[in-house]
């Protein structure tokens, strides 16, 4: 009798969406709201950690796609649904993370 092995945890998958949740509906509490300019405030302090906390994902999934679905999920659609289509766009979706949240969390510092 063959045991299929899965290192998928689903406890990390939920630790994953409640962080990108709490750090969503803490965005939109503090005034960070889509449509109008960043200001300074916490709103756009926590909407630049949500958008560096998403890049840090994709770079996850870069190491370890097979640790969790969400992070086997985004390897799925820097493989599948980026053009050019391969690995490495996980790198680019978190440089580009790390310029639009940096730039955002320098909003919110009143640092811009």
């Amino acid at each position: 009798m063959e045991k299929s092995e899965s290192n998928q945890s689903l406890v990390l998958d939920v630790v994953i969406i409640a962080i990108a949740a709490g750090l969503l509906v803490a965005t939109s509490k503090f005034g960070l709201e889509t449509g109008h300019p960043a200001t300074r405030g916490l709103g756009a302090t926590m909407g630049g950690a949500y958008i560096l906390y998403l890049g840090v994902l994709f770079l996850l999934s870069y190491f370890f796609p097979r640790r969790s679905f969400v992070l086997s999920f985004l390897d799925y659609v820097c493989r599948k649904s980026s053009r050019p289509a391969g690995r490495a766009m996980c790198w680019l979706y978190f440089t580009l993370s790390v310029i639009f949240g940096g730039a955002l969390l320098l909003v919110g510092m009143g640092v811009l």
